[in-house]
């Protein structure tokens, strides 16, 4: 498989530090960023994408913002589709005294009023917002002059009080992302800082819905770290993990690695390095697919002036980790968002080839699950001679102007040829695979998926070829 053509959603050319997306029930994509206007003025801004990221609306300013510092902003969807935006409000330029955290959302027709999530708490920053499957909001910050992190929870349009999960601890705990599980307890990454040891620690924090109990942290490894972790469940509900690990020694970002592991039971398996140490790497993300593979993005760079920055895709194929390249600039390619949904990887980031100059991209990477997944009966789709000895004519029927995607696979989910990409108007289409593959080499006889995407929808056949 390979990632699609990067997309530019905002066309704005300038400048963010943070990316956030959500993809609803409905299979629409919603992206938030922040955007610098000035040094101390910047906006937060929305878009949507409802024909599966080829085309975007308007860059949306979602605050109406004239003056102040908005930044930090992240997006997440109930089950009844409802947009909920955190977001960073300093009306003093970023001065401890000014930072809240505020919400807004969105019901369908029009974005709410923002209210203070942070109350009497100014200096608040580093939010981040999880919904469990009750559409219960937890929205989690650092308090700047404690360093302690506090969680405050909506249920029901009810806002409970703000806490600290582990107050009087003598380390300080940041719990960074967190993912639900099907109990609706939430399972959090993050990490620890004391005057004990050198930087900071990965710390593992688990919340018992059911209880309403806060586990005491556990501690993956101590390997120092830097940075965002990140954490998905899989399939099985069993938490994985992506960080970075950096030098105890403090010698510099070449020695970094990203590190994967797993929990086991009531333990962690031996860390797994993912990519190594001879370049510099940061801000990992990971997503599990339906087949249960870890997949992992990250921002790569080398030690030269002249080398680019990359956007870099691995995942897991039983054996080891294999790379894949999305995306690369000669100056900056950073703050990816990775989401899986419905076998299909996205990942937007921002990408910029000078300073303050740049836009926020998304690709696309297809997850073939099973034969048995992919082939639909569908009647839209007509394909013939079936078997054949070479040429095969595919029919399909368009029912509005959106954009199609045809494309042939193996069994293995291997992509063979890309037969159609573009946005075509209604009405009936026919197109012809003469049995080759992307290079033009004939393929060898066998069995082949031929898989059609109009807008969200998809459908598949198995074509059989005889030589």
């Amino acid at each position: 498989m390979e990632w699609t053509e990067p997309v530019n959603i905002s066309n704005m050319d300038g400048y963010t530090m943070s990316i956030d997306m959500v993809i609803d029930h409905n299979g629409v994509i919603h992206v938030v960023w922040d955007w610098r206007m000035t040094s101390t003025y910047w906006l937060i801004m929305y878009s949507k994408s409802e024909n599966d990221g080829y085309t975007w609306s308007e860059p949306t300013d979602l605050l109406h913002n004239t003056d102040l510092w908005m930044s930090q902003p992240h997006i997440a969807c109930d089950s009844e589709n409802k947009l909920y935006v955190t977001y960073t409000y300093d009306g003093h330029y970023w001065t401890p005294e000014g930072r809240l955290i505020k919400m807004i959302d969105w019901d369908g027709q029009q974005w709410s009023e923002s209210v203070v999530v942070s109350e009497v708490m100014p200096g608040s920053h580093h939010n981040r917002i999880k919904i469990d499957y009750n559409n219960r909001l937890y929205i989690r910050w650092d308090y700047e002059p404690t360093g302690d992190d506090y969680i405050r929870i909506s249920e029901s349009n009810t806002w409970y009080d703000q806490f600290c999960p582990y107050p009087g601890s003598e380390e300080i705990y940041a719990l960074v992302e967190a993912d639900v599980d099907s109990s609706n307890s939430l399972h959090w990454i993050g990490g620890s800082s004391s005057i004990n040891y050198y930087g900071e620690r990965l710390k593992y924090f688990f919340y018992e819905y059911l209880t309403n109990k806060w586990y005491a942290p556990q501690n993956l490894t101590n390997d120092t770290i830097l940075e965002w972790p990140d954490i998905k469940l899989n399939n099985d509900d069993i938490p994985e993990i992506v960080y970075r690990k950096t030098s105890t020694n403090s010698v510099g970002d070449a020695t970094d690695s990203a590190i994967h592991t797993i929990r086991a039971g009531i333990v962690w398996l031996p860390p797994d390095l993912v990519s190594g140490t001879d370049k510099q790497q940061k801000r990992q993300q990971i997503a599990i697919d339906k087949n249960n593979c870890a997949h992992v993005v990250e921002v790569e760079y080398y030690n030269s002036p002249n080398s680019e920055n990359e956007i870099v895709h691995y995942y897991y194929n039983e054996k080891e980790w294999v790379c894949q390249p999305i995306d690369s600039a000669t100056h900056m390619v950073n703050y990816p968002k990775m989401v899986f949904s419905g076998n299909q990887i996205y990942v937007v980031y921002y990408k910029g080839d000078a300073v303050f100059s740049g836009d926020i991209w998304i690709s696309k990477y297809d997850v073939i699950t099973s034969v048995k997944d992919k082939v639909q009966e569908n009647t839209n789709l007509k394909i013939y001679p079936n078997p054949s000895l070479g040429d095969i004519n595919i029919e399909f029927s368009n029912n509005e102007h959106q954009h199609i995607n045809l494309s042939v696979f193996d069994m293995s989910g291997k992509l063979i040829k890309t037969l159609c990409n573009k946005t075509l108007p209604p009405g009936r289409q026919r197109l012809l695979w003469n049995g080759t593959d992307k290079n033009g080499k004939e393929v060898q006889s066998g069995s082949y998926l031929v898989r059609l995407k109009t807008g969200s929808k998809t459908a598949a056949q198995i074509v059989e070829i005889i030589k």
